[in-house]
């Protein structure tokens, strides 16, 4: 090639060859990388569009959308492409919270749950895929937040919508913060009688001839006995939903054991009050004839804390893990608490140096089984919601508190036992460095135990929080499960003709948007019922008489519920049930996949039927989407 370009006279040492060569080579990389580059741009300009959307494009919307659905005219490109998009909700210039989108299993239709309330006025959704495919579209937001249903012919009746988790008119007494600050205090003093008692068991037992030490466990019994009171006076008054006031007497504390939580809470105090005849007199522990009995009342007060939440996924090795954790965390904390109060309080023999070695050298197995068995309860209970659960985030907390804790002890340790390998007695010297970084050790513990107590008051992703409003006898209870996990259940009461209670209780799926149940009656004479239900995820609604929940029309009535995820349209769940005259009792049977058994029990009070035009009302429900779905005859 060079010889045809130049002459071979004219190329010294075939010097300008190579240099032509490299010119040329040069010349074909830099077109091929524009070309390169040129394909590139123009794959970047994606093409895909929307086909359809929820809301739709210039739709007026009535009622509040729990989430944004946008179904693509192409494939977007799978899971990693929806995570890269850029998905923004506005409303009157103003930002509204989204969550993060998901992919549905058509892998065409995306979809963002709104994490906020959907503000009225013109609203504005953008979109973009990685692919480089934009686009927007717009719609009228114009929720009402009050309906007027009818309730008899002529009239209407304003409904508002009941406090969720309610049944009654009565207004809740918060008892929230005083019931954490009560639990928190017990937690963290009977954790330091328990682990007091098993340190000076397993690490020093010749502390128990020292006076200050049965002052110290004396001291902590009282308080844990007092704070142990206070709970269960809170705690019942909260489940009996009185006054604390009203809950002092040991005879009011009947509401506290009706939960598995409370009746634990009654034995530890119990276990509590028979530690004390070894906390006053510490010798005991190590005594014959009793030395059994101290060790089983140890651990049965460990035992006790199995139960603070028995619920959630794999409930049995939750509880046993609870234990498990509840014993190295007493451990831990009653250990700390008696070196900061006891040993560190002054100089002394070799005896507290042998009592500080024993413990920061099984610190580091009980810290480890402290972590390990935390991340088992925090899989259990939390899966992989950190992030995205209230929950969750106080957890990572937590563990910021944890490591903070573990670096002071690991700190100490190393002092402990390497500094003072050949220290024969604990000098002034050694107390005063030690105090200070035991005591940050000891203030870190208490903030954990805080935290944990703050914890136990949240729900987490696979908990459900406990019914604790009145128990309500329906009389019509049916239960309707179809495909893709779709399963609720319908509670009636009184189930005769005039006003009802309706509760709606929604098991499956995990997100559901445009959840409606109509009731129609087959006498065509009479109008039905369509609940607009706002429910998104697993729980119940309570649809209560003022909000005009009459059935006039005796005899059958259709139920159908209807909703949609992010894969599309629900199948309908269809049944009946029959509404009794207040004279009669009836039975439906069990009619396939819809499970359906209602009883009727006959009634004095009856309300005469009304002709009046074959309509359909609408009535929104209370909803309280984190409230357990209580069961028949809850």
């Amino acid at each position: 090639m060079c010889a045809i370009v130049v002459p071979y006279k004219t190329v010294p040492n075939g010097y300008r060859c190579e240099v032509i060569m490299r010119r040329f080579l040069s010349f074909l990389l830099v077109f091929f990388g524009v070309c390169a580059l040129g394909t590139g741009v123009a794959q970047a300009e994606g093409e895909n569009t929307i086909s359809t959307s929820s809301p739709a494009a210039g739709e007026v919307v009535a009622l509040a959308p729990t989430q944004i659905q946008l179904r693509f005219t192409l494939p977007v490109g799978g899971a990693d492409a929806v995570a890269q998009m850029g998905l923004v909700l506005t409303c009157e210039s103003r930002i509204i919270n989204l969550g993060a989108p998901q992919l549905g299993a058509d892998g065409v239709t995306v979809s963002a749950a709104l994490t906020q309330i959907l503000e009225n006025g013109d609203c504005r959704v953008e979109w973009s895929l990685p692919d480089g495919s934009s686009g927007s579209f717009t719609f009228v937001s114009n929720v009402q937040t009050t309906t007027t249903a009818p309730a008899e012919p002529g009239t209407t009746n304003t409904t508002v919508p009941a406090t969720p988790g309610q049944e009654g008119e009565a207004e809740e007494i918060r008892l929230g913060g005083p019931l954490g600050l009560m639990k928190w205090l017990a937690f963290f003093f009977v954790c330091a009688l328990v682990g007091g008692l098993i340190f000076v068991k397993i690490a020093w037992p010749e502390g128990v001839e020292y006076g200050i030490t049965e002052r110290y466990f004396r001291i902590i019994s009282i308080a844990a006995i007092v704070t142990l009171i206070g709970q269960i006076i809170i705690y019942s008054a909260q489940q009996s939903g009185g006054t604390i006031g009203g809950s002092i007497a040991p005879t009011s504390w009947g509401a506290a054991g009706e939960t598995n939580e409370g009746r634990a809470l009654i034995l530890r105090f119990v276990a509590v009050c028979a530690l004390t005849f070894f906390a006053w007199i510490t010798e005991r522990i190590f005594t014959e004839s009793t030395i059994v009995l101290s060790t089983a009342l140890l651990a049965f007060t460990i035992l006790t804390f199995g139960f603070d939440r028995a619920s959630g996924r794999a409930v049995i090795l939750g509880i046993v893990i609870a234990v498990i954790h509840m014993a190295f965390v007493a451990l831990w904390v009653g250990a700390v608490a008696i070196i900061w109060r006891v040993i560190l309080h002054g100089p002394g023999d070799v005896d507290l140096v042998h009592a500080l070695r024993g413990w920061y050298r099984i610190a580091t197995p009980v810290s480890v089984g402290i972590i390990v068995t935390g991340a088992i309860q925090v899989w259990r209970i939390n899966g992989i919601s950190l992030v995205n659960s209230g929950h969750g985030r106080v957890v990572l907390l937590k563990i910021v508190l944890v490591v903070a804790m573990l670096f002071v002890n690991a700190a100490v340790r190393q002092f402990v036992v390497v500094g003072m390998r050949r220290a024969k007695s604990l000098n002034e010297k050694v107390v005063y460095r030690l105090k200070r970084p035991v005591g940050v050790e000891l203030s870190l513990s208490i903030v954990v135990l805080a935290a944990s107590t703050w914890l136990l008051s949240m729900r987490p992703p696979y908990i459900l929080l406990p019914d604790n409003g009145p128990r309500v006898e329906y009389a019509i209870v049916q239960e309707l499960e179809g495909s893709d996990r779709f399963k609720v259940r319908l509670s009636i009461t009184p189930g005769n003709v005039g006003e009802n209670k309706v509760l709606v209780e929604l098991f499956g799926p995990s997100r559901i948007q445009n959840f409606v149940v109509t009731f129609t009656p087959e006498n065509p004479n009479f109008a039905g019922y369509t609940l607009n239900v706002p429910l998104t995820r697993p729980g119940a609604a309570l649809i209560t008489e003022d909000m005009g929940m009459r059935f006039l029309a005796p005899g059958v009535w259709n139920v159908s519920v209807t909703g949609v995820t992010t894969i599309g349209e629900l199948e309908p769940l269809t049944t009946q049930f029959i509404i009794a005259d207040g004279t009669t009792v009836t039975t439906v049977p069990k009619q396939g996949l819809n499970t359906v058994t209602t009883t009727v029990p006959p009634v004095t009070t009856t309300v005469p039927g009304t002709t009046i035009a074959p309509t359909t009302t609408t009535i929104p429900a209370s909803a309280s989407p984190t409230t357990t779905a209580a069961p028949s005859g809850s």
